[in-house]
């Protein structure tokens, strides 16, 4: 009883940062010309007026691309990696960590340049571009997390007459739970981060800022442009952190 108290105590303080940090970002995405002015007392900017587009624009159109590009890498992630660890997808299990591995080493830069010439400009390459770089933490973490399920619990499913789809739903999938949020959390954060290239494509979000700072040699512009998603990356990855551990306490 008193472990549980302790570690709901632990939850709580735990969460003190990342509500922190969500209250500065919304502070700098609703202010955001006297976040700007803030910039500009510090740093020299190579422009008088700033942003001409609202912060917030930016921030959503970021945020839409993430939710995007995650939710379907997340979808598509989970169910290749939960296939290939049935019997009747094993045989492929090789070949898709072999893809992932590929797809995760291939630089993000490059995957956009060759989205480009198939789909153009715009959102589309973008999309499938975080896709692809965002599957192979999912996939890899469904596997081994679903493989490392003891193999005494799986033989007491089955002695029980649970059929796969059962062992799979009731045993393996709960118990590899924390493993696979691990690798989804992995995954969320390298979106959030890749997702500032895909200004170079025309796809928008707070890289425009970045973009258009580097060109401009422009550390107001850079900043104004990082900063939140640095401060986005910190809480999606702290939030997810403590369902993780949510998880092990209840387990």
């Amino acid at each position: 009883m008193i472990w549980m108290k302790n570690s709901k105590r632990s939850i709580g303080a735990s969460l003190i940062v990342p509500i922190l940090l969500s209250i500065i970002l919304i502070l700098l995405i609703w202010y955001s010309k006297e976040f700007e002015k803030i910039l500009n007392a510090l740093f020299t900017s190579k422009s008088s007026e700033g942003s001409r587009t609202p912060l917030l624009v930016y921030f959503i159109e970021h945020i839409w691309m993430v939710i995007l590009s995650s939710s379907i890498a997340i979808f598509i992630g989970v169910s290749l990696g939960i296939f290939v660890t049935t019997s009747y997808g094993e045989e492929f299990k090789p070949l898709l960590l072999k893809i992932a591995s590929f797809g995760q080493a291939f630089p993000s830069p490059a995957l956009l340049a060759l989205a480009v010439p198939i789909l153009g400009y715009g959102i589309k390459g973008a999309i499938i571009a975080l896709v692809i770089y965002a599957l192979m933490p999912i996939i890899y973490n469904v596997v081994i997390g679903i493989e490392e399920v003891p193999e005494e619990m799986v033989d007491a499913a089955r002695g029980m007459g649970m059929t796969e789809f059962q062992i799979y739903t009731k045993v393996k999938i709960p118990l590899a739970l924390n493993v696979i949020l691990g690798g989804i959390r992995t995954s969320l954060v390298i979106n959030i981060s890749a997702a500032t290239l895909t200004a170079a494509v025309g796809a928008g979000g707070l890289g425009v800022l970045v973009v258009n700072g580097v060109r401009t040699f422009d550390m107001v512009l850079i900043l104004e442009g990082s900063i939140p998603v640095t401060l986005l990356a910190i809480i999606v990855d702290q939030l997810l952190r403590l369902v993780q551990e949510r998880l092990i306490w209840n387990a």
